[in-house]
Parts: C-alpha cells; structure tokens; sequence
C-alpha cells in the first residue's frame, strides 16, 4: 500500500456497491434481450437508452 492509497474498513459497504450496480446493469441488459426477441443490435441501443447513472455520472453526481 502506498501513502495515496485509502484504507477500507473491514466494515466496508464499495465492492456490495459495486456488486448491485453490476447486477442492475445485468438486469437491464436481459430485460433488454428480451424486449427485442433477442435482436442485439437493437437491445444494446435500447440498454443505453434505459441504462441509468452516465448522465448523473457526468453531472457529478453519485450512481444510484
């Protein structure tokens, strides 16, 4: 560990945080899938279109 890096506690809640972000994005995709009959080409432009979070992102806000 270098001076920069920041110590997690053992109670730490980052990598569940990460965890249900990458479920809920898994979520949208399938849902997506399955909205299209299974057409990808259109259920990734309607993931982006449903995908939450970039916008806030940018706007420096947190993700849900």
């Amino acid at each position: 560990m270098t001076e920069r890096d920041i110590p997690e506690p053992d109670n730490s809640t980052v990598d569940d945080w990460f965890g249900q972000q990458a479920a809920h994005d898994a979520e949208v995709a399938d849902e997506a899938v399955d909205d299209t009959d299974g057409d990808l080409d259109e259920a990734e432009d309607l993931y982006e279109q449903r995908a939450e979070g970039e916008k806030k992102y940018e706007e420096g806000h947190p993700r849900p």
